[in-house]
């Protein structure tokens, strides 16, 4: 839950609070239901020992920060973008083969190697492999546009990193060192926090992991200066906003998460009548007699799109029709043509009752219409018209919305 909210969601809100819980809790039910409970890790016995420990988780978060910092520059780069696809995915697999030649642990999500870094079963030199190969063929692949995930080779590069300064701690100091087990574990988080700028998410991760508060302390620590000094020494955003800055992934940007958050029925305008083209006006003064704000005109022809009117144009040229008879009686076949009556008509598509904002603003941006109509009901002889939505409210409704935010923000202070 506080990974979504804090890499995905990076915000905290009642609105995307609640159906991110109800999300996660049915996906730990299905989970557990078809894999069973069992733990991915077996997490050794935490116990820090001697506060002695802390200058030296302090370097190690340094050191991590350091290499979270070189990652997220190495996967934002736009080098390997020139080249053709063919090629980028044959330098990053045969960069990978011939990695995995040597050391075959770097190859795949790497949760085995995390595991054994954990119990201290891997020798000095996989440890050095996986702490610089892994994120280094992770940085390079992302940078050549291939789709995978950064979570798993994030943490088997942290747990490596932490393993090795937990051994060289215990050479240093042999009778103050806490066991290289606890080092992996404060790596894996303190990575994941530095790469993803998610300190939360990963002191969570951290507690979830070893199922004890005493680790907090240290993860704490760990995680607050691997943080920043990636983002101060190295100026790197996380990943994902880097990601957003460098056109390489496709997160909303504020607008669109405000508009995300609001269901069209909330914006659109209700008042409406439908009719047709051509009517007379009798007709036309019975359709004003329940002061709607568009006429929506029907066409003839399915191909054609549906129009919508403002209903002050329609008043407006009825007045003005009225004043030039000057109290004669007008034709009894006189007809009153809706698209050639002064006015401006808005070309519409429709829209479903249960989209949001930000995809009616996207549709609107993307087919160039005036308005959207918004129509109930599933099967197309039953769907019916339940209301407008133009651009113009679209951004009334943001502009309003972001005006009581400074307003309540200017009232707190």
């Amino acid at each position: 839950v506080i990974f979504a909210m804090e890499v995905v969601m990076m915000e905290y809100t009642l609105m995307s609070f609640m159906p991110v819980i109800l999300a996660s809790t049915m996906g730990a039910l299905v989970a557990q239901v078809m894999y069973g409970n069992a733990p991915a890790f077996r997490i050794p016995e935490v116990a820090l020992g001697s506060l002695m420990n802390l200058p030296w988780i302090v370097v190690i978060g340094l050191v991590i920060g350091l290499m979270a910092g070189l990652f997220i520059h190495i996967s934002r780069s736009q080098r390997l973008q020139t080249l053709p696809l063919w090629l980028r995915l044959g330098v990053v697999g045969v960069g990978t083969g011939v990695l995995a030649w040597w050391f075959p642990e770097i190859q795949g999500i790497g949760y085995d190697s995390v595991a054994a870094a954990l119990n201290n079963q891997l020798a000095i030199n996989v440890l050095l492999a996986l702490m610089v190969a892994k994120l280094l063929i992770t940085a390079i692949t992302v940078a050549g546009g291939v789709p995978i995930g950064i979570i798993g080779p994030v943490l088997v590069a942290g747990a490596a990193t932490g393993a090795l300064g937990g051994m060289l701690g215990g050479w240093l100091w042999p009778e103050k060192a806490a066991d290289p087990g606890i080092y992996a574990m404060l790596g894996m988080a303190a990575m994941m926090g530095a790469v993803l700028q998610a300190p939360l998410a990963a002191l969570m991760a951290l507690l979830e992991l070893t199922h004890t508060p005493n680790i907090m302390l240290p993860g704490m620590l760990v995680v607050v200066v691997a943080c920043l000094t990636s983002r101060q020494l190295t100026g790197c955003e996380g990943f994902f906003i880097s990601s957003v800055r460098y056109g390489l992934h496709p997160l909303q940007q504020p607008l669109m998460q405000a508009l995300s958050r609001v269901s069209v029925p909330a914006v659109m305008e209700r008042q409406l009548v439908r009719t047709e083209r051509m009517i007379t006006p009798d007709q036309a003064r019975r359709l004003l007699e329940t002061n709607p704000m568009w006429l929506v005109i029907e066409r003839s022809s399915e191909e054609k799109p549906v129009l919508a009117l403002k209903a002050a144009e329609l008043a407006r040229w009825l007045l003005e029709h009225d004043e030039a008879l000057d109290g004669e009686a007008p034709p009894e076949d006189e007809l009153i043509d809706l698209l050639e009556i002064p006015g401006q008509r808005l070309e519409m598509a429709p829209i479903g009752l249960q989209a949001t904002l930000s995809e009616a603003f996207l549709k609107l941006q993307d087919s160039a219409l005036g308005a959207l109509y918004v129509v109930h009901g599933y099967r197309p002889k039953q769907q019916r018209i339940s209301g407008i939505i133009t651009r113009g409210a679209i951004e009334r409704y943001y502009h309003y919305t972001d005006a009581r935010q400074t307003d309540a923000r200017e009232t707190d202070s």
